[in-house]
């Protein structure tokens, strides 16, 4: 990322404007292994601000685009990797266990692909049911 999110929310808070971060979560920046453990473990909320500042974050977006992306790729390359923002965003900051997340991701993606979505492995696995075999 070419500004540091943490810096900018602190700017931009300190100058009483209402923010939905999105910065650290663009989705089509990928590396190889299990990238969504980045977007897992970035808090929106960990800037240098007052109480008055982090409660101008009023939420997050998680972005997907690029020349890279289209129809044939979007979904698998947007889950799980959104489910890990998701979770983020609800969560207290208090819960960032990645170790803790994988098996709710986990089952989350088996959900999904149970459901005829083609979400990606989060990690060297398998889920019971086969999404070609959806019927």
């Amino acid at each position: 990322m070419k500004n540091n999110p943490a810096n900018e929310m602190a700017k931009v808070t300190s100058l009483g404007y209402r923010v939905i971060l999105a910065s650290p979560w663009y989705l089509d920046h990928l590396t190889v292994g299990e990238d969504w453990k980045k977007y897992y473990m970035y808090e929106p909320a960990n800037f240098n601000g007052t109480a008055e500042q982090k409660a101008l974050l009023i939420g997050g977006e998680a972005c997907l685009w690029g020349e890279y992306v289209d129809a044939t790729n979007v979904t698998p390359r947007l889950w799980p990797r959104a489910s890990a923002v998701a979770e983020r965003l609800w969560s207290q900051e208090t819960v960032n266990d990645v170790d803790a997340a994988t098996p709710r991701l986990h089952q989350h993606r088996c959900r999904m692909v149970q459901r005829g979505i083609p979400a990606e492995p989060l990690h060297p696995s398998y889920c019971a049911f086969d999404w070609r075999n959806k019927k």
